[in-house]
Formats: structure tokens, C-alpha cells, sequence
């Protein structure tokens, strides 16, 4: 728990080198970053309730991201955020690779100095605020039951939003040798089986699987499950979305 008061509440969800995570609860018009860049990751924001308005470039425009969206920021790009709405909003930070953003966060809480991965918009502008991408990707897997759509698929993540119906299993018992895989569920309920033992996964709760582990998932609801899965790195996850399996890191055990 990094804060929590009655217009904000923030949760570290990953502390991993591949990724760190939070997630955040703002109150109307709370103020979030101002203007900043990082030099050697990207940063992303899936909004899960109301509306995140993120700020880009030296001339800070803003631009709003609704529920169900995905912002990816590379790095150089001057950006922000803020709650510019009416209504609260609620929504996940994703830091790939992670940079220590967690210990910054935590050293902020404490009171104490921290430096990570985070500077000053540089005087030339960085890279164009355009490279930012506010909207989710048109690439999907269909197979029964299943329904994957690919948010974001860069070297250092890729992001997908899956549905699925009772009983259905995302992929065959496997492992990952070089990646770390993440999964947030956003409606109903998974099962995961991770090196022979069961773990009941509902709405909010996030899951993360390291290297080397044993998993298989299926979705054990009454209702359709629907749940976010990161990859970082990618590892080949979006090339796997799209049906070019040959090139994923993933190992069936």
C-alpha cells in the first residue's frame, strides 16, 4: 500500500524487474504526474472505471482514455496524467521493464529521495507525442469459447484482453523459459494450476507467474471471464496472438 485517503489510493501490484504494476484509485480532478519522460521504459495505463486524461508533449495536450483503454507511452515521450472528470476514476500502471518504480514509489510514501527512470521534458521535446498510442490494437485470435484481443505488443510487453466461457482453457500446461507471464482479472473467475496446486483467481486480482513455472488457467465461473495477461518481455506473445506460435517463448510440459 503506497496511499490511500478519499480521493486517492494507490496498490503495488509487481515489484518485478520485468514489470512493475500498481493500481489506482482518483478522486474528481485529482492531479496525478505532471509533465515528465522516461528514458528507458514504457509506460501504459489500462483504465478499469471512468476516465483518465493523459497529457503529451511540451504543449500538453490532453487526451482523454475511457474505460476499457489502453495508453502505451515510449519512452522519450514527454507525458502526464491527471483525473480531469466528474467522477472518480480507477485504473492499473504498468512500468516495463520495471526501472524500480515501485522503490520510488515507496520512498515518495517515506519521505525519503529516490532517483529511477524519470526526468524533466527535455528542451527539444523528446520523441513526438504521437508515438503515444491511446486505443487498443485491431489484432484478435478467435477459437471457441475464446476471444483474445491484443492491446500492445512492443519488445519490452505485450498486452492482451482475453474472454472466455466456462470450462475453456486459455493455453495447454506449459512454461515460460525467459519471460515472466502477468495476468489481472477484470470479471468473473480463473483457476490456475501452477506446479500442481490450485489457486482460485476473482474479479481484482492480479496473478503473476515467474520463469520456469508450470501453469495451465481455465476459466471456472458461472459467467464469461474476462481478464488482462501481460508478457515481459514480449517473448513473442503478439506474434503468438496472431498465429505465428513458432516464435513464442512458451514450452508445453
Amino acid at each position: 500500500m503506497i496511499g490511500d485517503s478519499a480521493d486517492r489510493r494507490v496498490e503495488i501490484l509487481s515489484d518485478d524487474g520485468t514489470l512493475n504494476a500498481t493500481w489506482s484509485r482518483f478522486g474528481p480532478h485529482r492531479e496525478g504526474a505532471d509533465l515528465h519522460v522516461h528514458r528507458h521504459h514504457t509506460d501504459c495505463f489500462y483504465v478499469l472505471e471512468g476516465v483518465l486524461t493523459v497529457r503529451l508533449g511540451l504543449e500538453d495536450e490532453t487526451v482523454t482514455v475511457p474505460s476499457g483503454t489502453l495508453a502505451r507511452v515510449p519512452p522519450l515521450v514527454v507525458h502526464g496524467f491527471r483525473n480531469g472528470s466528474d467522477a472518480e476514476v480507477r485504473y492499473l500502471n504498468f512500468h516495463a521493464p520495471g526501472q524500480r518504480f515501485a522503490d520510488y514509489l515507496r520512498a515518495v510514501r517515506d519521505g525519503h529521495s529516490f532517483s529511477y527512470d524519470q526526468y524533466e521534458p527535455p528542451e527539444d521535446g523528446g520523441r513526438p507525442a504521437s508515438e503515444a498510442i491511446v486505443g487498443n490494437m485491431k489484432d484478435v485470435a478467435d477459437r471457441p469459447g475464446l476471444h483474445v484481443e491484443l492491446l500492445a505488443d512492443v519488445d519490452e510487453l505485450a498486452v492482451s484482453e482475453t474472454r472466455c466461457e466456462h470450462d475453456v482453457k486459455a493455453d495447454p500446461r506449459h512454461i515460460h523459459r525467459r519471460h515472466v507471464e502477468s495476468i489481472y482479472v477484470l470479471a468473473g473467475e480463473l483457476t490456475f494450476t501452477l506446479d500442481g496446486r490450485e489457486q482460485r483467481a476473482t474479479e481484482g486480482t492480479w496473478v503473476q507467474i515467474p520463469a520456469g513455472v508450470a501453469h495451465v488457467y481455465a476459466c471456472t465461473g458461472n459467467e464469461e471471464a474476462r481478464f488482462l495477461e501481460l508478457h515481459t518481455p514480449n517473448g513473442g506473445y503478439g506474434a503468438h496472438v496472431r498465429g505465428q506460435s513458432e516464435v513464442f517463448d512458451l514450452e508445453l510440459v
